[in-house]
């Protein structure tokens, strides 16, 4: 198995880039889907810890708990390798001591989830999530923060994702990427279609990370979804 001590991919990296990017949440912190992602053709992955979406069960899990499996993903990964840290439990200065000492690329958590420590530390970039409800004063406000480096738009409430992706969403999204001063990337939190996406590309968010509760379950199913988003942004899969 590959060190651990490896230089991590920075999240900053698929920011220059020509073409949108392709950032893949794992329904499960496990290496065969890493691995699924990896091959569909995402830029970067993100394990999760102490979630506390229905959605995702196999994220529920503290970061001792996961560890292992986590550490599985950072050896194996040819991605770059995110965490998202959920608020079902507070985060301690100890265990965030601990996640940033992995060769993580970046963060992400929503903003009014990230204590100011995580927010401040310069060994990590950070992907912060704007939840619905959220003032575009407060967008505004946290994109201007020098170190954010992307903004996640995360804004379905839970009773509208089941929903198809609409003509008002859009419009949200376009509001958000002009108006912050970071690139903003768009969640799959309804069943959005490559179109769907090619629009908010358009509209001017600069990648998408790819939500599997919104999609059907299973590693085969999960792929294929990542293959067909990486095709509609112009990159083709990965060969195995």
């Amino acid at each position: 198995m590959e060190s651990l001590e490896r230089q991590p991919r920075r999240l900053a990296e698929l920011l220059v880039k020509a073409e949108p990017g392709l950032v893949a949440v794992l329904p499960q912190n496990t290496v065969e889907f890493s691995y699924a992602a990896s091959l569909a053709g995402a830029d970067a992955v993100v394990v999760g810890i102490d979630k506390t979406e229905t959605s995702l069960p196999g994220l529920f899990g503290s970061f001792d708990l996961m560890e292992d499996s986590i550490n599985s993903i950072l050896s194996t990964s040819s991605t770059s390798v995110g965490i998202s840290i959920g608020d079902s439990r507070p985060l301690t200065r100890e265990e965030w001591e601990r996640i940033v000492a992995k060769p993580f690329g970046f963060v992400n958590m929503y903003a009014h989830h990230m204590p100011p420590f995580v927010l401040h530390d310069p060994r990590i970039e950070k992907l912060v999530s704007i939840g619905p409800g959220y003032m575009l004063e407060q967008v505004r406000s946290i994109s201007e923060i020098a170190e954010v480096t992307a903004l996640e738009a995360a804004i379905v409430p839970p009773q509208g994702r089941s929903h198809v992706f609409n003509a008002l969403d859009l419009a949200t999204l376009s509001v958000l990427a002009g108006m912050s001063a970071k690139p903003v990337y768009v969640r799959t939190q309804k069943k959005m279609t490559p179109d769907d996406v090619a629009s908010a590309f358009a509209a001017g968010l600069r990648g998408m990370c790819f939500d599997p509760a919104a999609y059907d379950y299973g590693i085969e199913a999960y792929r294929d979804a990542i293959s067909t988003f990486s095709a509609s942004v112009t990159r083709p899969a990965r060969e195995g």
